[in-house]
This record gives C-alpha cells, structure tokens and sequence, in this order.
C-alpha cells in the first residue's frame, strides 16, 4: 500500500490513530489490567515519564481503538503491544518506530478497515505484538464491557452461581469470573458470599477468583473482610491467594495492616506477590502505605536469587525506585538489608 510522507513522519501510536480518525484507550497489561489515563500516556510516549508498570525491561499494554463517533456499533480492535525500555525506563522509540512503519506500510490510515487474510498473517508477524495470558484478556474485555454499558458475558451467571455454590465450580468459564469481578460494586450478595467462602473455595477455583479480584478496585466491605482473613492465617497458598486478591485495593488501611503482618513472616510467594501485584502500598507518598523498610527486609531473608530477582524488579518501577535508593544508603539499615543489597551488588559487578 502506498503511503504518503504526512503518514510516514508520524512517530507516535495515539498520532497514528488520530490520523485515522479513531478514538483510543489504553490499559497496562503487565502487571495487574488497568487503564493509563491519555494524558500519562501522551507524556509516555513523547519519553517525557517512564512507563509506569515496567515488566522485565518491556512495556506490555492493551491499545483499544474504534473509528470516531462509532463505539457502540461495533466492536473495537486491539493491539496488543510488547516494546523494550531503556535504561531510564522509557519506550524505545525506534522500537515503537519500527512497528508504526510496518503498520503504515501495511495499512496505510485503514486502520480500523477490514483487514484481509494475508494483512492480518503480515501484521501478526510483528515482533512488537504479543498474546496475554487468558486471563489478562479476559479482565480486559470485563472492564471494557463494564466501562460501555455492555451485557456481560454468557458466562456471567453461572460464574456467579457457581461462586455461591461451588459443587460444579469445574465448569466455570474465565470470563465469567472476571465479569462478575468487574461488576461487583452492583453485586451485594455476591460480595457477601466470596468475604465467606473464597478462602474454602477447592484451590483452582479459589486462584482463579483470586487472579480476577486481583485486576479490580473491590468494594471496601468486601476487601476489608478478606484483608481480616488474613490475619488469622498462616504462610500459605490460601493466604498467598486472599493476598493477591487484593492487589488493586491498596488504598485501604486493612489492606496495609494485612501486608504488614504477611511480611512478618512470608512465602517465596507472597514476597513476589508483593513486589509484582501489591506495589502501590510501599509506596510513601501514598496513605496509608507500608513502610519499605520491611518489604526489603522480608525479601532479604529469601535465597539471594530470589533477592536479586524481587530487588531488580521493584527498581525497575518509576514510582518505587529512588525511595528504595535512598532506603538503602541509610547509615541505619537492618544488616539483612545491608548484607542481601551488597551480595546483590557484588553479583551485578561480576556479571559485567
């Protein structure tokens, strides 16, 4: 297809879109489903903020796009997009440059057309695409849904009944899940019945409810309910899993006071779940938060590999890392902290 050079100087996604006179949203798809707000996202792509949910050196996120005027006929399109950071943690855009020319070549300003067999097999050879886990798709569409007014899917009922009675919990669909996930602030009754029954859910079920709750802001009563669970429970799966669930209600004071007594004596995998699920409560500029302090010293006690995994992936986050920094040159650190942080250091120097 040929392209005419107004199209190939656009060097960002969103001017892309606006090219083709189609509206947008984003959503972060690397760490927990959330949306990026246009103006952060414009500031991230223009490298003027890093990108805030960085995983593994890559930024992994959802652009939803529609035609203008049209979003409630039809369904949108998506891409679903992988590019590297740099060392600052901000977009490669050579990367990003890379994947705007391939889709301009390929589709011109047609890019919410119909794509033929051939331009979607081209397109999906992109190296900057990639596939989510099932789930992530699936608290996407859920929140998508939620957001447009839209049924929920034809999963949705059984998921909630099979929550309330799980003898047939086998047979619940994911989406289901995550619907009724999304849409919990209109369901009372369902909210009562997972505050009860969630940690005696069989395992599957109660880590897949775990994994959906995990990617929503959960009405106060329910997730002040689970956080007061936790405290009664020792390390654990079950306590791993009420923990994730709360991952996107940070906010809340029972939350932090459940994180706190976790990290007194925690799982490898409630140290990940953590780092990598419940970042925002370590946060200081956030109230309430849980003192970094002893996020550090309960990943500290872990195997140094384990260390140097958790402490590499919390500094990779623009909001976490000059804290933890300024943490770490404290004349008072906790010797763990001390010692985990130099081996850390050691290991880096020699690796280079």
């Amino acid at each position: 297809m040929s392209c005419d050079a107004s199209l190939m100087s656009i060097s960002i996604l969103s001017q892309l879109l606006r090219e083709s006179q189609s509206d947008y949203l984003c959503y972060d798809l690397g760490r927990r489903v959330q949306a990026i707000n246009t103006t952060e996202f414009n500031a991230i792509e223009q490298q003027q903020a890093p990108y805030p949910y960085p995983v593994q050196g890559h930024a992994c996120f959802a652009m939803v796009f529609w035609p203008q005027l049209s979003r409630s006929e039809r369904e949108p399109f998506l891409w679903f997009l992988k590019f590297p950071l740099d060392e600052r943690g901000l977009l490669e855009q050579a990367a990003v440059q890379e994947f705007l020319t391939s889709v301009i070549t390929l589709l011109g300003q047609q890019v919410t057309h119909a794509l033929s067999e051939e331009q979607e097999q081209q397109l999906q050879q992109s190296p900057y695409l990639f596939t989510p886990a099932e789930e992530k798709r699936a608290a996407l569409h859920a929140q998508l849904g939620l957001l447009w007014q839209r049924q929920p899917s034809v999963h949705f009922e059984f998921a909630q009944t099979a929550l309330a009675k799980p003898e047939h919990w086998q047979h619940v669909g994911v989406q289901g899940l995550h619907d009724v996930a999304a849409r919990l602030d209109d369901l009372p009754e369902t909210q009562q019945v997972l505050a009860e029954q969630l940690a005696d859910y069989p395992a599957p079920l109660r880590q897949a409810t775990a994994i959906a709750l995990e990617h929503q802001s959960l009405p106060t009563q329910l997730s002040d309910a689970l956080a007061a669970q936790i405290l009664q429970l020792n390390a654990g799966e079950v306590r791993a899993d009420l923990l994730r669930s709360l991952a996107g209600s940070v906010t809340s004071e029972a939350v932090a006071t459940a994180v706190r007594y976790v990290l007194k004596e925690p799982s490898v995998d409630e140290c990940v779940i953590c780092c990598a699920r419940l970042w925002q409560v370590f946060d200081p500029l956030c109230t309430p938060h849980v003192q970094l302090e002893q996020l550090l010293l309960a990943i500290a006690q872990q195997d140094p590999k384990i260390f140097a995994a958790l402490i590499t992936d919390v500094l990779r986050m623009p909001m976490l890392r000059p804290h933890i920094l300024v943490t770490l040159q404290r004349d008072d650190l906790p010797q763990p902290i001390r010692q985990a942080w130099q081996t850390f250091v050691s290991g880096a120097a020699h690796a280079k």
